[in-house]
């Protein structure tokens, strides 16, 4: 159901501000709204002014400490797999005790990584000379050397394809002795002996070969001592970033620490920012709120005990209060599917008891495999065991676990285990014949199931058609709820009736005729003449091809619900091929294990989207009004911990 919401608007003395607001945070059931919805906005604005709340403040700090604890992610000790967030009390929240000592844990953090980075930028660099001096590791001149006043030691890389004996000739002949120091895939690394007078000669002739000039670091030794240091080098390095990492292992230790910091700040910002939705003035301060009627008692008990004034309101005919759903455990899960469509208009009803039936049966019927859905089921339990309770993601672990339920409930009607397996195994690998019991046989009785799916939503769109009527009942509009769905239902029941023959027949046939001749009578009734009434009820009966389309669309459910068993028969097939021997059992395993859980990732997402269509096209479509917004109550936001409940008397 939709609670109703009712303004909360108070008034309250400059001195209770932080403890009401604390106290409205712990409630965590109000909705702060901009000030200009106070009534008399416009002679209190001129009176009062507004907060400037620390935020940036704040948000620096809560961005160091984010920095940090992504920094710790892969160093912190692994959580137990079922383990529970801490609790920690509101007024432990809302201290902000932890944030310093947080801040200088972060701060080490940061000096840490930067410390890594700069030794690896050495690591780096160093690296890049060792690979340079590789090719040169031969050559016995220190590089320190290579020049002198007389003679010149001149390094280059040449092109495989040059031809070496050529060159070093016309290098003899100007005595600059050449000799190749190595070689790779590429090309070879060379280096030419000459007098200082003839080394520009010598530069020429091995530029027109493709031969290109090299220049190394200024390095004291020859190439391999100096590769040796590197790389004696990059031990120390590799030393220093151990030592950092470990540093980094230890500063892990207190990322509990940080993350109550964290959920500490999270808290103040948005206490902060609710801060902006106040008036103010020297001695008092006004705010206003959405609050469910179901919440005003608890409202009240909170501001007791202080000096304030206040009241509540019933939204007027303009208003847009927002939406908040109050359903039992079977239904809740189900407002994940209305959420992602969008929020009702608070003046409708809430789909979500009518879409849990019908989403709960259809999923069942598409996906159809029992041991599938034995899968889905416990391990939507699980999953929604270790979130938290209320949130979209709880929702919908528990979700895909009711469908799972649904699941195998149709699969065992259909006697699908994981297709086939149960006989297909025994006969491969025992040499048995055993038979499932089943109470319907998709394969063999497909016209069946297509029958169902008709029936199932035909029933599914005249419920939707019911809930119409009621919102057009409740709005005071009768004719709308008799001449646009009640003649409506004359003529999609009837027309059915009649293919039964016989009395069904008749009945059939005049509760058409009577539907029809009230729907070409009445669907024209808001044209202003006599001609376009008419016109507009006879063009009113073209609407039973978009009725009957919508029916149509349900033979989706025969058809997702045959292609999980067809495939799964097929992995079965495939995966008992090699034969009942250990080379067969192996890969009976593997084939059994990927290709089931291939088939079961494609048709669970498939059933869920075309579950979903089914409701957001054929069945909202007949009634659903959107435009609604979330409600989003003022209370502490925490990622990392909970926190516990306990109102202040």
């Amino acid at each position: 159901m939709i609670l109703k919401m009712e303004k909360l608007m108070l008034y309250a003395l400059s001195e209770d501000k932080q403890s009401i607001m604390d106290r409205l945070m712990g409630l965590g059931c109000v909705q702060m709204v901009p000030p200009e919805e106070l009534d008399g906005f416009e002679e209190l604005g001129a009176l009062a002014g507004r907060d400037a709340p620390a935020i940036y403040e704040y948000e620096g700090k809560l961005s160091e400490i984010s920095s940090a604890l992504g920094v710790l992610r892969e160093y912190e000790p692994k959580a137990k797999l079922f383990a529970k967030k801490d609790s920690v009390s509101l007024d432990s929240m809302l201290a902000l005790d932890s944030t310093e000592e947080a801040l200088k844990i972060a701060a080490s953090v940061k000096g840490i990584i930067s410390n890594i980075a700069e030794v690896r930028s050495f690591q780096s660099a160093d690296q890049f000379t060792r690979q340079m001096l590789l090719p040169w590791q031969r050559f016995d001149l220190a590089l320190e050397h290579l020049s002198t006043r007389f003679c010149s030691a001149a390094l280059y890389t040449l092109p495989l394809t040059a031809n070496l004996d050529e060159l070093r000739q016309e290098l003899d002949n100007l005595r600059a002795p050449l000799e190749e120091v190595s070689a790779d895939a590429d090309q070879r690394y060379i280096a030419v002996i000459s007098l200082q007078a003839d080394r520009e000669a010598a530069a020429s002739l091995i530029k027109e070969r493709g031969g290109l000039p090299v220049t190394l670091p200024e390095l004291t030794g020859t190439a391999a001592e100096n590769i040796a240091r590197l790389e004696q080098k990059n031990g120390q390095y590799e030393k220093n970033i151990q030592v950092l990492t470990d540093s980094l292992q230890q500063q892990a230790q207190s990322t509990k620490l940080l993350k109550l910091a964290f959920d500490q700040l999270s808290t103040a910002i948005g206490a902060q920012r609710a801060k902006q939705n106040l008036l103010l003035t020297e001695r008092s301060f006004a705010v206003c709120g959405w609050v469910a009627e179901v919440d005003k008692e608890r409202v009240e008990k909170a501001l007791e005990p202080f000096t304030c004034c206040y009241e509540f309101q019933k939204p007027a005919a303009e208003e847009n209060p927002p939406v908040r759903f109050k359903n039992n455990a079977l239904v809740e899960p189900f407002e994940v599917i209305t959420e992602m469509y969008g929020l009702p208009n608070p003046q409708t009803l809430d789909p979500d008891p009518l879409i849990a039936p019908f989403f709960f049966l259809f999923f069942g019927m598409m996906l159809s495999d029992a041991g599938y859905g034995l899968v889905l089921a416990i391990a939507g339990f699980f999953a929604a065991k270790m979130s938290r309770k209320g949130t979209f993601g709880n929702k919908m672990f528990r979700l895909i676990s009711l469908c799972g339920i649904s699941t195998v409930i149709w699969g065992a009607l259909y006697g699908s285990w994981f297709g086939d397996i149960i006989t297909v195994f025994s006969k491969t690998f025992f040499g048995l014949d055993v038979t499932v019991p089943k109470l319907i046989d998709p394969l063999q009785q497909p016209m069946t199931i297509m029958i169902i799916s008709f029936i199932f939503g035909a029933v599914h769109l005249f419920v939707g058609m019911g809930v119409k009527a009621y919102l057009c009942l409740r709005q005071g509009d009768w004719q709308g709820a008799i001449f646009d769905i009640g003649l409506w239902y004359l003529v999609l029941i009837g027309l059915p009736l009649m293919l039964l023959g016989g009395t069904a027949f008749e009945i059939g046939k005049w509760m058409a005729i009577i539907g029809a001749i009230g729907l070409v009578l009445t669907q024209g009734r808001q044209k202003p003449n006599i001609i376009g009434k008419i016109t507009g009820g006879v063009m009113s009966l073209y609407d039973i091809t978009g009725y009957f389309s919508d029916v149509l669309s349900y033979s989706r459910i025969l058809a997702l619900g045959l292609a999980t068993g067809v495939i799964a028969s097929v992995v079965n097939i495939l995966s008992t091929l090699p034969g009942a021997n250990i080379i067969g059992a192996v890969l009976f395993l593997v084939i059994f294990l990927f290709g089931h859980f291939l088939n079961l990732a494609i048709n669970a997402l498939g059933s869920y989207v075309h579950t979903s269509r089914l409701q957001y096209v054929e069945f909202f479509g007949k009634f659903y009004e959107g435009g609604g917004r979330p409600f989003t109550p003022f209370k502490p936001e925490t990622k990392y911990n909970l926190i516990e409940s306990k109102e202040e008397n």
